[in-house]
Order: structure tokens, then C-alpha cells, then sequence
């Protein structure tokens, strides 16, 4: 009798105290807050000239508050221009410029905005999030952007020496963004919301789809459009735009133990635009932003051995010359006008937080006034710290 007795107490305890500790999980909040830092500088040698330069340096954080199966998201992230230098040939540090605003000086401030948004993460619902952020169209142009300063010329990702923000191509300004995974099917989809005055009701939207074939191979096509004034493309006073801006794009990657090998076409209609150059009927020399179609290839493939990988990849970028004359049938680009870049490189980590690096471009296109492209190799040095730090407290 007393060993019921005791084995009644014993289970009477035990499902109270499971029970407080259920109720304790379920009032609790899951706080994880994770600070990093990014700093990367190099030497470039190009045109017989030597220069220091900031690898687009990077400061941010994301935090995230659990509540049960709910949980809130932040985060930002700065570029911080550690040499106040000059001229820079990573894309990807390109600022956040308007659509068809054609920028000759770069703003030196020490702190910029590259990510910043604010969203919920629903578990198996997907995650849904609001700011400046990586686009759903960069989910599948990322597959080539792998390089450690070159690259990401040719896949209409960063438009008219921009961030990508307006177009929505980069990191999107202003954007709503749902991703959800279903299986071995990844989607995602966009919206921008900018309070634009172009008589729609959004700023433009976009679409991704992913699918993972076995462990190691995806493919993917992306979609986005963004949308201007009707007025601006119908009045035709911007050469070579007519018609919205659309960006197509698709690839495969592969991503195995040592070897990684990815390859991006894109296609862009209306949706990238450089400063061209021709002579009015007075013979004064005019410098209008001219709008013009392109199809872009990338490819990139690594290989990591114990301490350090090597990487080579190839970027070609055709701009489309038809539908941009001039009121006197001038066409304001340079035939030669193309991005045609051979990349190799390798990276060394002799710690756990830093690396060595050393990157060649080797450029054979011409820009829209047909200067030549420079062909740069840099040598330098990356400097990753993050840290993850995680607590739970009473929610009450």
C-alpha cells in the first residue's frame, strides 16, 4: 500500500512539474541577437597606377523574438567605407541611386545604408518581411556573385552602377517579401511599396523559384518588373525606354564538398541604362541617359582545398543597340559597348577570422562611350567576426 501511495505522489509531482515547466516554455520568450562586422581591403593595380581600397566593409545585426511558433524579426546592416577611398570595382558596393539617375561621384560618407528591414518568421507558414533587403530576383542572380571583388556585371542585378534598389533587382528599396519552402521547392515573391508618383498602384513586383534536384543541385528562374510613369516612357524623351522595366533570369549551381560550379543567363528589356554621347544639329556634343535592352552570361566555379580555394569565372554583358537613335538617327553607344571579363583568383585563411586574398580581371568590353573596361588584379586582406548570442525570459 505505501509503494502506491508513493508511486501516486511520485506521478502527481512529476506531471505538475512538467506542467509548470510547459506553461514557463509557453509564456517564455527566445531572444537570439547576432552582431557582425566584415572588414576587407586591398591594393589594386590598374592603368599603371597603384590604389588602396575598401572591399565594401561591412557592420550589422539581426535579432529575432520567438513567441511559440511566431517569431519577429530585425535587421540592418551599414557599409562602412573604411579608406574614404576613391573608386571601387566590387559591384556590389554600388549606392542606392534612383532609376535613370546616372551618378559620375560617389558620396564618401563613412556609414551607408546597404539592409535594413523588419518582418515575422512563420515556421512552415514562411517568413514575410519589410525594408531594404535582398530581392527575390537576386535569389537566383546570387548563384554567380560569388567572387571576392569582381563580378555581378552581367546578370542585370546592379543596373546603371546602382545597388539594384530601385529596380528591385539588388537590394530592394522599400519592398514586401514573402519566401516559403514546400518540399524541395523554395519560392518567393515581391512587392515594392515606395509611394511613387507613376499612376500604379505598387512600384513594382517580382517572383522566384527554386527547385533542389538532389543534395547538391538547384535551378532556378527569377522574375521582376518595376514600373515607371506611363507619362516618362510615352513621352519618349528618355532615348531607347520604351516600355516598363523587366528583368528575366535563370540558373543551376552545384554545391559539393570541395567543387562548386554555378552558371546565370539574363535577359533585361528597358531595364539598364548608362550616359551615351552624340551631336545635336548645332554639333554641340549631348550626354543623355540612354535605356537599353541586354542579355547577360555568368559563370563561376571554385574549388577548396584545406586552407585555401581558388576560383576562376567568366561575365558577358551585350547591350541590344536597336530602338535607341537619336532625333538626327545618331545611336548615342558605342558598338564596342559590352562587359566581357575573364576572373580568377584564390583565397588563403590562415586563422579562423581572416583571409588572404587575390583577384584578376582580365576585361576585354567597353563601356557605352567606348572607353575600354580596366583590366585590375588586387591583393588583400578580409576580416570576418559574428557572434550569436541567444536567452529566453518571461514573456509577462
Amino acid at each position: 500500500m505505501k509503494k502506491i501511495k508513493f508511486l501516486l505522489i511520485s506521478l502527481f509531482l512529476t506531471t505538475t512539474v512538467q506542467s509548470i515547466q510547459a506553461q514557463t516554455d509557453n509564456d517564455s520568450l527566445e531572444i537570439s541577437f547576432r552582431p557582425y562586422a566584415s572588414f576587407r581591403g586591398h591594393l589594386a593595380v590598374y592603368d599603371n597606377e597603384i590604389a588602396l581600397q575598401e572591399n565594401v566593409s561591412r557592420v550589422g545585426a539581426k535579432i529575432g523574438i520567438k513567441k511559440g511558433n511566431l517569431t519577429f524579426l530585425a535587421a540592418t546592416e551599414l557599409h562602412l567605407s573604411l579608406f574614404q577611398g576613391g573608386a571601387s570595382f566590387n559591384v556590389d558596393g554600388n549606392e542606392n541611386n534612383d532609376f535613370l539617375d546616372v551618378t559620375t561621384v560617389k558620396n564618401n560618407q563613412a556609414f551607408t545604408n546597404r539592409i535594413g528591414y523588419i518582418g515575422f518568421d512563420f515556421e512552415k507558414y514562411g517568413t514575410l518581411t519589410f525594408g531594404k533587403q535582398w530581392s527575390v530576383y537576386y535569389d537566383v542572380a546570387s548563384y554567380t556573385d560569388q567572387f571576392t571583388i569582381f563580378g555581378g556585371r552581367a546578370s542585370a542585378t546592379y543596373i546603371g552602377g546602382t545597388d539594384g534598389g530601385t529596380s528591385g533587382t539588388g537590394r530592394a528599396n522599400q519592398s514586401v517579401i514573402y519566401r516559403n519552402q514546400f518540399g524541395d521547392f523554395y519560392l518567393g515573391a515581391q512587392a515594392q511599396v515606395r509611394g511613387g508618383d507613376n499612376n500604379h498602384f505598387i512600384d513594382g513586383f517580382g517572383f522566384s523559384a527554386q527547385y533542389q534536384i538532389v543534395k547538391e543541385i538547384f535551378i532556378g528562374a527569377s522574375f521582376n518588373r518595376a514600373f515607371l510613369s506611363n507619362q516618362l516612357i510615352n513621352q519618349h524623351r528618355i532615348i531607347g525606354l520604351d516600355g516598363q522595366p523587366t528583368y528575366y533570369s535563370a540558373g543551376i549551381k552545384y554545391l559539393g564538398e570541395k567543387l562548386t560550379l554555378s552558371i546565370l543567363g539574363a535577359v533585361e528589356k528597358n531595364g539598364d541604362f548608362s550616359q551615351g554621347a552624340y551631336f545635336n544639329s548645332n554639333n554641340d556634343l549631348i550626354n543623355p541617359t540612354v535605356v537599353f535592352d541586354a542579355k547577360g552570361f555568368e559563370f563561376f566555379a571554385n574549388y577548396q582545398f584545406k586552407d585555401f580555394s581558388v576560383h576562376g569565372g567568366y561575365n558577358l554583358y551585350i547591350p541590344d543597340r536597336k530602338n535607341i537613335e537619336t532625333e538626327n538617327n545618331q545611336i548615342p553607344v558605342s558598338s564596342n559597348f559590352k562587359v566581357n571579363d575573364v576572373i580568377f583568383g584564390l583565397n588563403y585563411q590562415p586563422l579562423k577570422f581572416i583571409q588572404v586574398y587575390a583577384e584578376q580581371r582580365l576585361s576585354f568590353g567597353r563601356n557605352a562611350l567606348n572607353v575600354k573596361d580596366q583590366s585590375v588584379f588586387a591583393v588583400g586582406m578580409k576580416i570576418d567576426v559574428s557572434k550569436t548570442f541567444n536567452t529566453k525570459i518571461n514573456a509577462k
